[in-house]
């Protein structure tokens, strides 16, 4: 007696079924990360074909621009906004003028003089990051804030890379939240007087690291990149790492690699929205691991 063969597979059903046997997480990583890395690339390329709109001036121009407002913004930070002795002096003339014009007012300012001299340092980063590059970008080089990284776009799609890129970091600021060195320096402002002191503080945080976000990665990267292409990230490093040479060590040396993913991101997508993210959230977690591990 003949054995049966087995039912011949309809048409169209491409022959017997396949293995549902799912390939190992580490080849699964390796292969989401060789997608990744290929569309990145693609972004960056496009990103540097397409340049800005046609402004006011030539590339080589806007840069050389770009580079001495960026100088001068520097300057005008470390000397002036920076300076804990010039924010306690602006803070104090907003006093004596609120006392000139309402006692109770006055004295309420004066109350709470520390959150007064953070508000100064925050909202003269605003001045300096945002403001002065941003009239530069519109009145000379007759652009718009938008094609600087001043937008949204793409900020959906690429928002499980940021979560991702946060996480690690998260975790890293869990580990050291407890050591002498952390716990001194965080949070930056220590004489809070309540939550609501407390909140203030970390909105101008915020908005600090906002303004930030805008001139490195907004501003250098997207001022001069039809002009040096990717390049442009890598300048704009330097300046990024120098203005962490008052923190530890460890957070100089990761600004290298933070401000570099972070300059991609923003050269790749055309947006500082994540960045601003990704600044804000581990900012504001080292806060309050700093204060919870207390």
């Amino acid at each position: 007696m003949t054995t049966p063969l087995p039912p011949a597979a309809p048409l169209g059903s491409g022959g017997p079924p396949r293995s549902s046997a799912r390939k190992p997480p580490i080849t699964t990583s390796r292969s989401w990360l060789r997608a990744f890395t290929r569309r990145a690339a693609t972004a960056i390329e496009e990103a540097e074909r397409r340049g800005l709109p046609p402004g006011r001036l030539s590339p080589g121009a806007r840069a050389l621009i770009v580079y001495v407002v960026g100088a001068l913004v520097l300057i005008a930070m470390a000397y002036g906004v920076l300076s804990v002795d010039a924010q306690l002096g602006m803070a104090q003339a907003l006093i004596d003028l609120a006392y000139g014009i309402d006692g109770e007012l006055g004295a309420l300012l004066e109350h709470h003089k520390g959150l007064l001299r953070v508000a100064m340092w925050s909202l003269g980063a605003l001045a300096f990051y945002v403001a002065i590059p941003g009239l530069v970008i519109r009145l000379v080089f007759g652009h718009r804030m938008r094609d600087y990284g001043m937008n949204l776009d793409g900020f959906r799609r690429h928002l499980p890379l940021y979560l991702a890129m946060f996480l690690p970091v998260f975790v890293m600021v869990l580990l050291v939240a407890t050591s002498p060195e952390f716990q001194a320096k965080y949070p930056l402002y220590k004489d809070h007087r309540g939550l609501s002191d407390l909140l203030i503080w970390e909105l101008l945080y915020a908005l600090q690291f906002f303004s930030l976000e805008f001139f490195f990665r907004g501003f250098l990267v997207h001022g001069v990149k039809d002009r040096m292409g990717v390049l442009a990230v890598f300048a704009m490093i330097m300046p990024y790492v120098m203005i962490h040479f008052s923190k530890p060590l460890y957070e100089t040396v990761g600004a290298i690699a933070a401000g570099t993913v972070l300059g991609l991101l923003s050269l790749s997508t055309g947006s500082i929205a994540g960045g601003v993210l990704i600044h804000v959230g581990i900012a504001w977690a080292m806060d309050a691991a700093a204060l919870l591990s207390r």
